[in-house]
């Protein structure tokens, strides 16, 4: 049996109908009592949350090798741990033992101290400092090696992790090896 409106309105008379419109306007969405279940994390190699996984812990520098002025690299003496947490927070703690490449003694004196979060792009291998806060001043020439503008390209091999720090225009201003574990901080 189908009933239409006009024998609905006759069945419960104008004003009972008139209630009823009223009473179904007046009612108004509930929040959400429970919360929605959303899809697993992806956690397998390429994901965001696989780099994360493999970047966590604290790392010891090993190798600095920095760029002269025809993007030669060389060796420099540094001293540095980089420390990773759950969060996508990146702290570095160092300082040059030598000076850069066409640098002077002054460049000795200028630390390495930094942190911020870092977004990475598994699918490219690379990461780059979100809002950083720099502990001192830095020099312009690191500054240009190892700043923030920097693209930073990772790889991890078991426990070394190698970043490569690129210019916009692709050239390679700067390479660091460090070892998993933690080391002093220099």
């Amino acid at each position: 049996m189908t009933l239409h409106f006009s024998q609905l309105r006759a069945a419960i008379g104008r004003s009972g109908l008139v209630g009823l419109i009223a009473f179904a306007s007046a009612c108004t969405a509930a929040p959400r009592v429970r919360p929605v279940k959303m899809g697993d994390v992806d956690t397998g190699a390429g994901s965001v949350e696989y780099a994360r996984r493999q970047l966590q812990g604290s790392w010891t520098l090993t190798e600095f090798d920095a760029a002269d002025a025809s993007g030669r690299l060389h060796k420099i003496k540094a001293a540095a741990t980089l420390q990773y947490d759950e969060f996508g927070n990146v702290k570095v703690t160092g300082k040059l033992l030598e000076p850069l490449p066409g640098g002077s003694q002054a460049d000795v004196d200028n630390q390495l101290n930094y942190e911020g979060q870092i977004f990475i792009d598994p699918d490219k291998h690379e990461f780059r400092l979100q809002s950083p806060a720099i502990d001192r001043g830095v020099d312009p020439a690191l500054q240009q090696r190892i700043g923030t503008q920097q693209t930073r390209k990772y790889d991890i091999q078991g426990s070394v992790l190698t970043i490569t720090y690129v210019r916009a225009d692709g050239a390679v201003v700067a390479k660091t090896l460090f070892h998993r574990g933690s080391g002093s901080t220099p």
